[in-house]
């Protein structure tokens, strides 16, 4: 649009200085304002078009030629249809032409001179539209940039927001799923223990005043299931506190000792264990910890439930790098190679054990040969 303002301003100052020199101004005001029009149009419309361009061309003709001296041919720099060179190359020469041919009024010399001032013009105007366009591509080019500035600011800030608030609900996520997890285990295992342990109390109420012994052997029962619980719970506690989310395998040791004291008070079978081939104050992933914990339970009441075991041996082996939990029964059960893919498909509880197993890179191994074993190996490093 400036353009079209300027071409404007330049045809009505060529105008003006022809006014002196034109002999018939009625028709070259009316070209210079149909020029102008022309131009203007030119502005709003982007799209090129040839018979616009053949029509100006055709109006600047009659423009130069009306306007009875060398300026009106200035008008041909403003020919954008066409390169700057061919702009000068025929406006000097039609300007020659009809200098010497059509007006033959005017020396060769004084030709010449003018000839070199239009040339000189014809320059002087390509100079200024060139110092209009670089001014104009500078001042866009500021423009984007800024524009692109700021909407780069705009979305890294949008980004910046976007990643805080997912790192503050991932991490609350997290937290929120820990402490449910948390909360779940201490519900199932220490609910189930104080439960035991009220109802424990109560039969040895009833057994009091006839059977003090036995009274008391049951008291002490319970009193250990609300010491085993309380421990569980301090255990529970410090996990919740402690931000790598690892525990010491001390207190993965007392927590399987827990499950199977419980266990064998609620059945009075006989379970052996082992935990010293795994060394003491190694830090474990919690996860790991919680799981390992419902493995040996899984696999203790499976052994009962299927097998009707009475003999149970439990190893917990490991360094800094692994840990391994093996628990064999003595039961009786149709579990074999052959049938044992249809068998662990079909069994949501071992199902379970085998996919936490795999997902942390770690493996499992169940037979059944005089009596039920399974095995379960976690890589620590690979803790996830």
């Amino acid at each position: 649009m400036i353009y079209a303002v300027v071409d404007n301003i330049i045809i009505i100052i060529l105008t003006i200085i022809s006014l002196f020199t034109s002999n018939a101004l009625t028709f070259f005001v009316m070209a210079a304002g149909l020029l102008m029009v022309i131009i203007t149009y030119e502005a709003f419309n982007d799209d090129w078009n040839m018979a616009l361009s053949v029509s100006e061309f055709i109006v600047m003709t009659l423009f130069a030629l009306l306007s009875g001296g060398f300026a009106g041919f200035i008008v041909f720099s403003l020919f954008k249809a066409a390169k700057e060179y061919v702009c000068i190359l025929f406006g000097v020469c039609l300007y020659v032409f009809t200098a010497l041919v059509l007006y033959k009024n005017m020396s060769f010399a004084m030709c010449i001179v003018k000839t070199l001032l239009l040339i000189a013009a014809f320059l002087c105007m390509i100079l200024i539209k060139y110092m209009m366009e670089r001014t104009e591509k500078r001042r866009k080019r500021e423009s984007e940039k800024l524009t692109a500035s700021n909407v780069s600011e705009l979305h890294e800030k949008r980004l910046n927001e976007q990643l805080v608030m997912q790192n503050y609900l991932a991490e609350k996520n997290a937290r929120l799923l820990e402490r449910e997890t948390i909360s779940r285990n201490i519900h199932n295992s220490v609910g189930h223990s104080i439960t035991a342990a009220i109802m424990t109390l109560d039969a040895a109420d009833v057994l009091y005043d006839k059977r003090p012994e036995e009274a008391r052997k049951r008291m002490n029962d319970a009193n250990n299931r609300i010491r085993g619980s309380l421990e569980s719970i301090r255990r529970a506690v410090r996990v919740l506190d402690e931000e790598s989310g690892e525990i010491l395998s001390t207190d993965l040791k007392c927590e399987m000792e827990n499950v199977i004291n419980e266990f064998v008070m609620d059945t009075s079978i006989c379970v052996d264990r082992d935990f010293s081939r795994f060394m003491d104050d190694v830090r474990i992933p919690n996860d790991h910890a919680v799981f390992l914990t419902g493995a040996l339970q899984e696999l203790l009441t499976n052994g009962v439930k299927h097998g009707n075991a009475d003999e149970f041996v439990v190893f917990l082996l490991g360094d800094t790098a692994h840990i391994r939990l093996e628990v064999s029964d003595n039961g009786h059960s149709d579990f074999n190679l052959s049938n044992s893919k249809s068998r662990i498909k079909n069994g949501f509880g071992i199902r379970k054990l085998i996919s936490y197993a795999e997902k942390c890179g770690g493996k499992t191994a169940f037979e059944n040969d005089n009596g039920f074993k399974g095995m379960i190996e976690l890589p620590i490093m690979f803790a996830g």
